[in-house]
């Protein structure tokens, strides 16, 4: 793992690759900073390795602990631009830091709710429990923030000792959940005093969620652009799981959620990836993926999209024409306010061998035009093992402005549902009140219906009835 890096350190591209192999000239060995920085690279690989060896300490106690087995993290050293830390809070928040854990990333998970951090398969050093009144939260923000406030100390301990060593921090939460969402101004409190670049990956609703879901994610939303606008966070991506809905319509409802997890991961991992690696056409860099994630001064929507017919000249600039706006994660977006957008095209060498070299031109001229004219594109094209046969087409697009189309339906929505409930409550609270046809009888006249009952149970039928009779005989 590599040493800290500030904000600053990306925004003048000095991105560290972990794994790269300089070579130094004799003549200069004995300069100080070429010495100072092999020294610093020395240090870094053997950090790495002990973190490997704690990693896989925690695995093993974890299967001890739990009597099942936890997947083990991948440990061996991996060629990515920059190495990210990851939180996740709440459940979704903590199953899309886990997809992340997956592929080899350092995690941490937190939640109000024991039972929702159970199956999260990372290490249980790595988890975190906000023990906070009976557990969860019910989508209430103010119990989330304060559980997350009660245990800020807790957070800041486990963030620090497990993800500080990482150039960036990812924090992923929904914006609807009350532990995810509630305790997002403590975690990125924390997480920004880190002095690294922090990036939040958040989630709107689902289309079938409910009114105090939509509405806590339009009071999350402008939390976050505000810290985005204040530069407090480096970079806000917004996916939409009512988007994710409609890309896999035909997905089961058990699956759903690990295929929108892995739809949200993958992308931010092939950047990561891909441009830490070498092209034979051209690469997308290290310092341009930096840029991309964390200078865009906005928002950020990304996607993927698979092109199977790929032989014609013009046949990727097709499919972004087509496609570019329904493969991306979240919709409503004006591309034309991108500031950086990035484009990796990846396919097996078959698959290469039949695509004309003008093609990811005309593919990439289509793009400047969806995003008018940005302050920089950088595209990438890679050769990558796969048994697919098609193009893999991976957008990038930061700097946006709010998906206001989304936020206008959003807001529509939770508005005519919050409506809805209202009116049940009322209509609730008014079939509970049952009329016992005195409501406007004075105190003294119960009185004088009292005073006359009695006399009435003296007379004969009331003395029917006021003795009881004994028919045991």
């Amino acid at each position: 793992m590599s040493v800290k890096t500030t904000k600053e350190d990306i925004e003048r591209g000095n991105i560290v690759d972990d794994v790269s192999s300089e070579e130094v000239k004799t003549q200069d060995a004995q300069d100080d900073e070429i010495m100072a920085r092999l020294k610093a690279k020395k240090a870094r690989k053997e950090a790495a390795k002990e973190a490997a060896q704690e990693n896989t300490k925690d695995v093993e106690n974890a299967r001890d602990a739990q009597g099942e087995g936890v997947p083990p993290k991948i440990v061996e050293e991996k060629t990515r631009s920059i190495s990210i830390g990851v939180i996740g809070s709440g459940q979704a928040g903590s199953r899309i830091a886990e997809t992340f854990y997956s592929l080899g990333y350092d995690t941490v998970v937190v939640n109000t709710a024991p039972q929702d951090l159970k199956f999260i398969k990372v290490p249980e050093s790595s988890k975190l429990l906000l023990d906070h009144g009976l557990g969860g939260a019910a989508k209430d923000l103010e119990i989330g923030h304060s559980a997350a406030e009660t245990h800020r100390d807790a957070i800041n301990e486990i963030v620090n000792e497990k993800l500080s060593h990482n150039q960036m921090l990812l924090f992923c939460t929904s914006l609807g959940g009350g532990s995810g969402a509630g305790s997002a101004e403590v975690i990125v409190d924390i997480l920004s005093a880190m002095e690294c670049p922090v990036v939040v990956v958040t989630v709107l609703p689902q289309s079938s969620d409910d009114a105090q879901t939509k509405h806590n994610a339009l009071v999350t939303l402008s939390k976050f652009t505000k810290m985005a606008q204040n530069r407090v966070i480096d970079n806000l991506i917004v996916v939409d799981n009512a988007r994710i809905e409609s890309i896999y319509a035909d997905v089961s409802q058990l699956s759903f959620f690990g295929i929108s997890n892995k739809a949200i991961v993958d992308p931010i991992n092939a950047f990561n990836s891909l441009s830490a690696q070498p092209s034979a056409v051209k690469g997308l860099d290290s310092t341009e993926f930096g840029k991309l994630f964390t200078d865009g001064q906005g928002l950020t929507t990304y996607g993927c999209m698979d092109v199977p017919n790929y032989e014609d000249e013009d046949a990727l600039a097709d499919a972004i024409i087509d496609n570019l706006d329904g493969a991306l994660l979240a919709g409503g977006f004006n591309l034309k306010q991108t500031r950086y957008a990035g484009i990796i095209f990846a396919a097996p060498q078959r698959v290469w061998d039949k695509i004309p070299q003008s093609s990811t031109n005309y593919a990439m001229s289509m793009v400047n035009d969806a995003c008018g004219t940005p302050l920089g594109v950088f595209k990438g094209i890679y050769t990558i093992e796969s048994n697919e046969d098609v193009v893999k087409v991976y957008s990038m697009f930061s700097g946006l402005g709010l998906p206001q189309e989304r936020v206008d339906q959003l807001q529509k929505e939770a508005k005519e549902r919050m409506a809805q409930a209202e009116a049940k409550d009322e209509n609730r609270s008014l079939s509970l009140n049952l009329d016992d046809g005195e409501e406007d009888i004075s105190e003294a006249e119960r009185i004088k219906k009292r005073i006359k009952a009695k006399k009435t149970s003296k007379a004969g039928f009331g003395k029917l009835h006021k003795k009881a009779i004994d028919r045991r005989k």
